[in-house]
């Protein structure tokens, strides 16, 4: 009977914190979704949205990590220039990149910065060396997304890349 009780307790509360976990995720998201309808330019670059991951989230070049938005490493300019590689990172957790690895060659990554809409396809994913810079450098032929977070106790990255497809105003 004791064995029972216990199992129900943990259980019940095992669900409680799954309601929980539910409930901060969709608050997190109706604010995210408040911001981006505001279009509040003064604080955020823009933002990015990943229909595969049913993901959204608000980009800023100031250091945002801590707030759990994704932070663009690169020069704002670089959205709206012919080339250039756009590094955005983001912190490896629930509400930022932790479904990054969900990602495949040709899915989508589209990028709003309040103005124009920019449709990237991913074209690799992998995981790096913390110390391997090479995907920060900048590309002058084309332009490119790149997405990264850490893994492995922040031993290794994870990187997507996304070439440019298509813009819209």
């Amino acid at each position: 009977m004791v064995k029972k009780l216990v199992s129900i307790v943990l259980i019940l509360s095992s669900l409680s914190l799954l309601i929980i976990d539910y409930s901060n995720k969709s608050y997190a998201q109706e604010k995210i979704d408040s911001i981006i309808s505001k279009k509040e330019k003064r604080k955020y670059d823009g933002y990015i949205y990943i229909p595969k991951l049913n993901y959204k989230n608000v980009i800023s070049t100031k250091n945002v990590l801590d707030d759990n938005k994704i932070y663009m490493i690169s020069d704002k300019s670089i959205i709206n220039k012919e080339y250039g590689n756009i590094i955005l990172a983001g912190h490896n957790n629930k509400y930022v990149f932790s479904n990054l690895y969900k990602l495949d060659i040709g899915d989508e990554i589209i990028l709003n910065d309040f103005t124009n809409k920019y449709i990237f396809k991913v074209y690799e994913t992998k995981y790096i060396n913390i110390k391997d810079k090479t995907v920060l450098d900048n590309v002058y032929n084309e332009k490119i997304i790149t997405l990264i977070t850490c893994t492995n106790n922040n031993q290794t990255r994870y990187v997507v890349r996304g070439y440019h497809t298509i813009s819209h105003n």
